[in-house]
């Protein structure tokens, strides 16, 4: 009997590798018209509700973070389609950034926007009615791809997987670091070891842990004078070799991060990038959902857990 156990989830794992469901993928030059549904304003973010939300809960939550000079309501314009078909809510703040490479300024910004982002996910289910999954996928680009890790950081029992681009500078998932052959203490916003300051909480590492990350940047994202000089010494000089060394942060602790590398993009996001991101982001739902599914319910796809 455990044996027929065993072969029915590697049944199961395998359907849900190889049978994914086809998508239209919208692009930034002919993006497809939003399906109609439920879209309601705030004034700090773009709330996202697919069709029939009542009848899809519980609900998995997308929050979309833009880059400098950008707004949550354009920025999620290409995932609506996607998480449409995938039953998934939007919440897209928009942040009025200061001066990524000031590092005190820095500190000020994400100590203020990430309680703020975590205080919308938590009102949520009053503000709608709707009932959520209890961990959202978190998506960034540039300067909001250092909200997205580090609200990873901040609250990982909060987090179920992150996908982010081009991050100008990452905190280490680190309370001490060897840096230029000397011990640093890691203090916020280079580490985590001060972070109970603004979250009551110290890191937790098991918890982050478990958090996958899919981290993209451009390979031709290479100008070093696109990036603050005060994470030099942690992370190299530029975009690419912050990406790479921030993954490598994440595998060394025994966390997952898989880092690539497109040739010949610069500080931009692809719809070859952008889907490969949000085919990330399905699989940690699916499995998710699987695994935390009632015997007998039906989790998707014609598949029941027994």
């Amino acid at each position: 009997m455990n044996n027929w156990f065993v072969k029915l989830g590697v049944a199961v794992l395998l359907f849900a590798s190889f049978c994914t469901p086809a998508i239209v993928e919208a692009t930034e030059s002919s993006p497809l018209a939003a399906p109609t549904a439920a879209i309601t304003p705030d004034p700090d973010y773009f709330l996202y509700i697919p069709i029939h939300a009542a009848n899809r809960g519980p609900l998995q939550i997308l929050v979309t973070v833009h880059g400098m000079g950008g707004d949550g309501a354009n920025f999620c314009q290409n995932l609506i389609n996607r998480a449409e078909q995938n039953g998934w809510v939007i919440v897209a703040p928009t942040f009025q950034y200061q001066d990524y490479k000031n590092q005190d300024l820095v500190v000020q910004d994400d100590t203020r926007m990430l309680p703020r982002l975590r205080q919308i996910i938590d009102d949520l289910p009053a503000k709608t009615g709707l009932r959520y999954q209890d961990k959202v996928l978190l998506y960034g680009f540039s300067r909001g791809a250092q909200i997205v890790h580090r609200f990873t950081e901040f609250y990982p029992d909060k987090v179920l997987a992150t996908a982010l681009f081009s991050a100008g500078s990452y905190t280490m998932p680190a309370t001490n670091m060897t840096v230029n052959g000397g011990a640093a203490n890691m203090a916020f916003p280079f580490g985590v070891a001060d972070i109970q300051k603004y979250t009551n909480t110290p890191f937790n590492a098991a918890q982050f842990r478990q958090v996958p990350f899919f981290i993209g940047v451009g390979g031709a994202d290479t100008n070093p004078q696109d990036t603050p000089r005060a994470w030099d010494a942690l992370q190299g000089f530029t975009r690419v070799s912050r990406a790479e060394s921030f993954g490598k942060a994440i595998n060394d602790m025994g966390g997952t991060a898989t880092v690539t590398v497109y040739p010949n993009v610069g500080h931009d996001v692809t719809t070859d990038e952008r889907g490969a991101a949000m085919t990330f982001l399905e699989q940690q739902a699916f499995f998710y959902r699987l695994l935390h599914s009632p015997p007998g319910q039906l989790v998707g796809t014609g598949i029941f857990v027994f």
